[in-house]
């Protein structure tokens, strides 16, 4: 459903609302060791997400990522998009160019009915939320 790359942006954004109680900013290689992502790639997809204004970078001896925003104000639907973008929620399931309600594939309809429900999901789902569940029920971010 969502790449892998996502997958490590939401995981490393609810690591970093969980961490950066404590402090302001959090390393790169800290995130990369404490949830087994490659460290290469996940430099990769900080990289965007600071472009796309998701977080800030600060270079210093006590530098790394922050949140650009308040986790409140973040949804999870905003780390996919910036990530995969929104193809996911408009186009055909099967990958057949044309399907609609005018020349629908054998799944359009259902298929209609559960991109819209993930959307919605998405975009209620706030960083916060996901953070807090990770925290308040010991669910795991990590593989």
């Amino acid at each position: 459903m969502i790449s892998k790359a996502a997958s490590y942006a939401i995981q490393s954004l609810a690591y970093l609302t969980l961490a950066g109680e404590d402090r302001e900013y959090v390393p790169i290689s800290e995130i990369s060791r404490e949830l087994d992502i490659p460290y290469h790639f996940l430099k990769k997809v900080i990289a965007d997400l600071v472009v796309g204004g998701l977080l800030v970078s600060h270079r210093s001896a006590k530098g790394g990522i922050a949140l650009a925003k308040s986790p409140q104000q973040i949804s999870v639907m905003d780390i996919v998009a910036r990530v995969d973008g929104t193809d996911v929620f408009e186009r055909c399931i099967l990958g057949l160019p044309g399907c609609g309600k005018e020349t629908p594939c054998a799944l359009h309809e259902r298929w209609a009915t559960e991109r819209r429900r993930l959307y919605e999901m998405f975009s209620k789902a706030t960083l916060s939320s996901t953070a807090a569940r990770v925290s308040d029920l010991g669910l795991r971010i990590k593989p």
